[in-house]
């Protein structure tokens, strides 16, 4: 219990110094939501916010703070049986915390390998991310 309670105030710091330091040039705030509660869906939400915290191209924020970019997935994750594997269909959402909308991505990976989605998650919103940091 005492190691739990340790690991939450970790946590808490770890996310109050990763959103109060500057951001450096070509650095972009980050939030990642999932509308999603099933297994698959939080699997994939996991492994969006982990390569988002892992990136020296975003920082983790959790307060819409202006010209943060929400990473979005809306929904429960689809799925499809496939030679015996189990494929995961993904749509995430990009927006800013004002509203705009910067774009959407579908796309797919085996349940077995949710960071494949991650890393595809996470190439469109570099791209995307370079548009909502100009329109600033």
């Amino acid at each position: 219990m005492q190691i739990n309670a340790i690991a939450l105030i970790l946590v808490c710091l770890v996310s109050v110094f990763q959103t109060s330091s500057p951001l450096k040039p070509g650095q972009t705030l980050v939030e990642v939501w999932c509308g999603g509660d099933d297994n698959l869906t939080q699997g994939v939400c996991h492994a969006v916010y982990n390569e988002c915290a892992a990136s020296p191209d975003f920082v983790m924020s959790s307060d819409e703070t202006p010209g943060t970019l929400i990473v979005r997935i809306p929904t429960n994750v689809d799925w499809k049986e496939e030679r015996g594997r189990t494929r995961v269909f993904y749509k995430v959402e990009f927006k800013s915390t004002n509203g705009k909308k910067l774009g959407t991505k579908k796309g797919s990976c085996w349940e077995t390998e949710p960071g494949t989605c991650a890393a595809q998650i996470m190439k469109q919103a570099k791209i995307v991310a370079r548009k909502l940091n100009t329109n600033h």
